[in-house]
């Protein structure tokens, strides 16, 4: 009985999609190269929406970064310009072991500090 109801649901769905899709090769008929275009332009659209899923994946795994980043507690470019310069040459060596000239530019300094935490 449950595999006579499948297969009059796959017939079913087989039927809707065809009469959804209709001619596509335009002989007048609906026949197995409809079904054959009409298969291949689903193919070429799940191709597309999948490139596009990994487009977008890759653009939240960078944005995971940063927000990783944000809880870890990386300080800004804001915050390291509140910092004088020894206070930015004694984090530097603290958190990374870098050793700062501290007769670099402060603007020097928090640039290089900023990309030691990225």
């Amino acid at each position: 009985m449950l595999i006579t109801i499948l297969v009059i649901a796959a017939i079913a769905v087989a039927g809707y999609f065809l009469w959804k899709r209709g001619d596509q090769d335009g002989d007048g008929d609906v026949d197995l190269k409809d079904i054959k275009l009409s298969a291949k332009d689903v193919k070429e659209d799940l191709e597309e929406g999948i490139d596009e899923i990994k487009d977008r994946a890759q653009d939240v795994i960078k944005e995971l970064g940063d927000v990783v980043s944000a809880i870890k507690g990386v300080p800004t470019k804001g915050q390291l310009n509140k910092l004088t310069k020894q206070e930015l040459v004694n984090s530097a060596k603290a958190d990374h072991g870098a050793d700062l000239d501290i007769s670099l530019k402060k603007t020097t300094l928090v640039n290089k500090v900023y990309k030691l935490y990225r």
